[in-house]
Parts: structure tokens; sequence; C-alpha cells
């Protein structure tokens, strides 16, 4: 498995980014790449068009008319990274490369509005049962994880349970 946050450069700076717990704790899954609205890199945008690698990004959301909605939506603050709360719905197999946008919401809207090649991106999306606990940032979207949880989903739905305990671990630690 590999992890490819695609950060807002906003994001990089803030202490109350989580996807740079991941990176801290796993630099052989995951990579950083800082999103440049002008000049996206070329790696990226050719990895994304690759039948194993996707965007991860609620199911929910799936026609052009779905995102553009979404990224015109109000505006709110808080991790882009959501989660589909459906159990039912069968999961198809993980990709082997995962992006995942690192950015508050309203950054993220941006980021896709801006980025064709993140609109016509194949999409992931993940199920959990569980209530996000991150309380660093106000204004949360219902049903959404920031980085970290959506990493540990990840890295529970791969079978691998000792990363996803080890980042639970420092991402509890950084809330206290």
């Amino acid at each position: 498995m590999q992890i490819i946050l695609l950060t807002h450069e906003r994001e990089v700076t803030r202490p109350s980014n989580t996807g740079q717990l991941a990176l801290e704790c796993f630099p052989d899954i995951c990579t950083r790449i800082i999103w440049a609205r002008t000049s996206p890199d070329a790696v990226l945008v050719k990895q994304l068009q690759t039948a194993d690698c996707a965007l991860l990004f609620p199911e929910e959301i799936d026609s052009p008319s779905e995102l553009a909605a979404l990224v015109s939506s109000s505006e709110k603050n808080s991790q882009v990274a959501s989660v589909l709360h459906d159990e039912q719905k069968s999961e198809p197999a993980m990709p082997s490369t995962l992006v995942i946008l690192d950015a508050t919401w309203q950054e993220a809207r941006k980021m896709l509005r801006r980025s064709d090649y993140l609109k016509n991106a194949q999409k992931y999306s993940i199920s959990s049962q569980q209530d996000s606990l991150f309380t660093l940032r106000r204004n949360q979207v219902d049903g959404g994880l920031c980085t970290a949880e959506c990493i540990i989903e990840l890295f529970k739905a791969a079978n691998m349970p000792k990363q996803a305990a080890q980042l639970a671990e420092k991402f509890a630690l950084m809330q206290k």
C-alpha cells in the first residue's frame, strides 16, 4: 500500500495537520505532494490515470454534477477526508495507491474545483462505524474523518493492525 497526501500549501505548517503524523510514522508508505493549481505534479496526474490508483472520496459523490455541487457548497473549515457510513455495500478491492486530499474542507473544495485530474480520478471510499475524534478544528463535516483517521481506517481495511494502532496512539497524543 502507498498513500499520497496531496496537501494544500497552507496545511503544511498547521500544528493541527494530522497527515504529518502518518508521514513521520510511515515514511515508506506515506508521501506528500504539495498541491499546485497551475502546475500539477506530472507523476501524480499520470498515476491517477492508472487502474490501481484512486482518490479517497465519499462514495455518494459519483457524478460530475454531484461533485460540482459539493465543490460549490457552503463554507466549512474541516478536514476533507470523509467516510461513507454504509456497511451494507460491498467494498471494492482497495487500490495499491490512494491519494488523500490533506486540507481543510474549504481548501479541498478549491483543490477539486481547480483540478480536472482530481475530478476525473477513480474514487475509492472507506467505511467506518465511528465518528471523528478530531477536536483540534471546529466545524467538522458530519461523517467526516481527519486525514490520520482515514489512514487508520485504510490500515485496518488492509489488515495492517499494528500500523493502525501506532497511528491511533500518535493521533490521541496529538490531541492532548
